[in-house]
């Protein structure tokens, strides 16, 4: 007997995630980068490599891609805490 794995679909994520790297591209160079929005792609990105439908080639592509994304939100995380830059309220997301 098959056993099916709850497997979600794979668009859906492909979707939100290339809709959040075009925020990033897009978004003000004035503020400082959002370390929350970095963490969130790093997660779909990781996701997306784990998903069964893609070829191992592009899963290795997603994994580094994650890991870049995980350093750029723990570099922008410390900004966020720095003092007398306004850095130190709670993001509104």
């Amino acid at each position: 007997m098959s056993q099916f794995v709850d497997v979600p679909p794979l668009e859906p994520l492909l979707a939100g995630t290339l809709a959040l790297l075009h925020w990033q591209a897009t978004r003000d160079t004035q503020r400082p980068p959002c370390p929350f929005s970095a963490r969130k792609l790093a997660a779909n990105l990781r996701r997306m490599a784990d998903h069964p439908a893609l070829s191992e080639p592009l899963a290795i592509v997603l994994h580094r891609l994650a890991n870049e994304w995980s350093e750029r939100a723990a570099r922008t995380a410390d900004g966020w805490d720095e003092v007398g830059d306004g850095l130190s309220r709670s993001p509104v997301h």
